[in-house]
């Protein structure tokens, strides 16, 4: 056995609990938000405001479905992504550095989006589609209560589309530090790059047709499928480095 691999063996053995929290949560975050995006309601057109958001307001699972999404995406950015960016840290490289403490910048940013984006769509949509189905008033109390429910639906569309740019941000920095570090391949790397820039053209497609079509079609879904593919990828490239036992 040479030297450098001593020093390989050696250096997982002290990065192990690191190796081991970052990829359980990608992991367990990227399946927690496949499992709840799955059970979202998409019976209807997104873009049909009067049927969809009926079809918000009959479903019970609704707030517990955008819990789980919540918690499975600060998983992945405020657990996996921040461990990619402590594990870049020791990197003798400047640029290396730099890069990941701008993707642990951009990763916060990027959670607390998310986090603003499931109070609009989990909480205060859900309040205002009850209301508007309970309304006992006349036809322009409805109209005025499903208004409001439309405006936010419509904030909704910033926000989402925001998140997705930030999200598409994310994956190129890390992907750009990755593939300059050796601390994956350096294919890895290159392929976070070219599915944040995918995951940026969803997002300006979201700003300008918001949800034109449903959640696992069209390039947000080509997206979003690929994103979480890249994520369980890391988590269990992380996984397989902390397996390696010191000899």
């Amino acid at each position: 056995m040479n030297n450098n691999t001593i020093t390989t063996s050696n250096n997982n053995q002290s990065q192990r609990p690191i190796l081991i929290f970052g990829s359980i949560s990608f992991i367990a975050g990227a399946i927690i938000m496949i499992l709840s995006t799955m059970i979202h309601p998409s019976g209807e057109d997104p873009f049909n405001h009067p049927l969809v958001l009926a079809e918000y307001a009959h479903s019970e699972l609704w707030v517990g479905i955008h819990i789980g999404q919540f918690a499975g995406t600060m998983m992945v950015f405020a657990g996996g992504f921040v461990t990619i960016y402590r594990l870049l840290s020791n990197t003798e490289s400047s640029i290396v550095y730099l890069l990941g403490l701008i993707g642990f910048a951009l990763s916060i940013i990027t959670a607390s989006t998310f986090a603003i984006l499931q109070a609009v769509d989990g909480v205060a949509l859900k309040f205002a589609v009850d209301s508007w189905m309970a309304s006992s008033g006349g036809e322009e109390e409805k109209n005025t209560i499903f208004r409001v429910a439309e405006g936010i639906r419509w904030t909704e569309y910033g926000i989402n589309s925001v998140f997705r740019l930030l999200q598409g941000t994310v994956a190129i920095v890390f992907g750009l530090a990755i593939a300059k570090s050796a601390l994956f391949n350096r294919w890895m790397g290159v392929g976070g790059v070219i599915i944040g820039l995918i995951t940026l053209v969803a997002g300006v497609e979201v700003s300008y047709l918001a949800f034109a079509y449903p959640n696992f079609e069209g390039i947000r879904g080509i997206s979003m499928i690929i994103f979480i593919a890249w994520v369980i990828l890391l988590g269990s490239v992380m996984l397989k480095k902390a397996s390696i036992r010191r000899i």
